[in-house]
């Protein structure tokens, strides 16, 4: 332990950090300058996707352009993409990436994860000069785009799911008004807002490429990887099959939902106060040692360089960790 408080204090810890910041600058503007490539392909594939029907919605065509598209190039990326493959999680990966509205392949993905990992390791060994705290800061650091992902699915799919009761009223009123099946999609395609406008709008122009509807709307509903999503295709899979008034059928799903919805904001309601006290005790320990830190840190570094501290904060993680989700499962009510 002595040994290594002693290199993480020398100068020669000093020119590791130096030489990772540089190499880190010198990647970030390497990576900057591959932009090119993949913002020009991405072009293109919005010009192919435009001459299917109509033109690409200018929100839509914006994401090509936006800060962040292709800032990894295809010589790096395709390295993660290799590793994701050969893992087995590449093709479930890019499918939630889709489905999140994050323009990364898995690759790109990947490699964010790894540099994110590295970066929490160097700062970690930097401020902490421990190595066993600075491996627990790269993994936490590395689970942070993941964290970001499921965030965005979770977002995503709950703003799709608030929509779906108005996309089938669309739908149902556009069926009554004398309109095809694939009509009222294109109707709801136009009519409705993002984030559901997006996805109604790749659906009819996969249909319109010859892919059979009921494909279509299980890919759709895949992609969404909501409930609701799921019953509706299912209610409208099964009507295609058997026959019946598809438009008296999206109604009554509609309503179903919204009362649904209803439910599960009252629920929402009632669990505020079990859901913030959560969150606070989640806060308290990292808040306190903060504090303690800014204060007191001979006191606090006991946890860090000492076997007993260490002890103290692996179980205090474990028992923090097994009460969050506790009070998560206390508060989720499904409905």
């Amino acid at each position: 332990m002595l040994a290594a408080d002693t290199f993480f204090s020398s100068q020669a810890m000093l020119a590791v950090v130096v030489a990772l910041v540089g190499l880190a600058a010198f990647a970030m503007g390497w990576l900057l300058l591959g932009t090119a490539a993949r913002v020009k392909a991405d072009r293109e594939m919005a010009a192919r996707m435009a001459a299917i029907g109509r033109p690409v919605p200018q929100h839509a065509a914006s994401a090509v352009d936006r800060p962040g598209t292709g800032w990894i190039p295809e010589s790096v990326s395709s390295f993660g993409a290799r590793f994701a493959q050969a893992q087995g999680f590449g093709e479930k990966l890019d499918a939630q990436l889709e489905a999140a509205g994050i323009s990364m392949r898995s690759g790109e993905f990947v490699v964010a994860t790894v540099g994110a990992g590295l970066l929490g390791a160097v700062l970690g060994a930097a401020m902490l000069q421990n190595v066993i705290l600075a491996a627990v800061i790269g993994v936490v650091g590395a689970l942070v785009p993941t964290v970001i992902l499921r965030m965005a699915l979770g977002r995503r799919s709950e703003k799709m799911r608030e929509q779906l009761p108005d996309v089938l009223t669309i739908m149902a009123s556009s069926l009554r008004a004398g309109h095809s099946f694939l009509q009222a999609l294109d109707t709801t395609a136009r009519e409705i807002q993002a984030p559901a406008d997006v996805e109604f709008q790749r659906l009819v122009a996969e249909i319109r490429l010859g892919r059979p509807a009921e494909d279509a709307l299980e890919a759709l509903a895949d992609r969404v990887g909501s409930p609701d999503f799921r019953w509706a295709v299912l209610a409208v899979n099964i009507q295609r099959e058997v026959g019946g008034n598809l438009a008296e059928i999206l109604d009554n799903v509609s309503d179903t939902l919204r009362e649904r919805a209803m439910m599960r904001r009252q629920i929402r309601v009632l669990t505020a106060e079990g859901r913030l006290s959560a969150w606070v005790l989640a806060i308290l320990p990292f808040a306190l040692a903060l504090y303690m830190f800014a204060v007191n840190p001979k006191y606090i570094s006991l946890l860090f360089t000492t076997q007993i501290g260490l002890f103290m904060l692996g179980v205090g993680g474990v028992l923090l960790v097994l009460g969050i989700l506790w009070m998560r499962k206390i508060v989720d009510i499904d409905v």
